[in-house]
């Protein structure tokens, strides 16, 4: 199981038009070149090894996110041999220890059927959008259990940001 970020209906919706658009606009302009985008599911945040358990939970408390937004898509290489992931960055900013921390999570969307070439950038039309950020006004944080194609959220807790 893993700790998970999961969005309001809204907001997933939201992101997962944009992200249809710019996989379908990413093949169409990509497509005399071999290069294939994929769409990944589910549109969660997954919380990484650093971020996990108690650390996790202290950080979605009550009261203590104070906002979060999503940012522009952009992408990772993960080298020659794995696929270069297409994500939506998710910031959320809470207070800790009288302490103001953002906290950057990922929302992949989207992943290459073979790696991309060295010198590839984003095309700016596929990036360039008035829409982002986007600010979200709550979320739901839980454990999730991937397996194969499917996947289930456990212990949902629902999280509103304070500002």
């Amino acid at each position: 199981m893993m700790n998970v970020i999961a969005l309001q209906k809204d907001n997933e919706l939201f992101i997962c038009n944009h992200a249809r658009a710019f996989i379908e606009s990413f093949n169409k302009e990509n497509l005399g070149k071999g290069i294939l985008l994929f769409p990944n599911f589910p549109l969660w945040a997954f919380a990484e090894d650093s971020l996990c358990g108690k650390k996790f939970d202290l950080l979605f408390k009550s009261r203590s996110v104070k906002k979060a937004f999503i940012g522009k898509a952009s992408f990772i290489k993960r080298g020659q041999s794995l696929p270069t992931e297409f994500f939506f960055p998710l910031f959320i900013t809470a207070d800790l220890e009288n302490e103001s921390i953002q906290f950057e999570f990922k929302i992949v969307f989207a992943k290459s059927q073979k790696p991309l070439p060295e010198d590839f950038t984003l095309p700016k039309d596929l990036v360039a959008s008035e829409k982002f950020p986007v600010r979200i006004k709550s979320f739901r944080t839980g454990n999730a259990l991937t397996e194969n194609n499917a996947w289930s959220l456990f212990d949902e807790k629902w999280t509103r940001c304070s500002e």
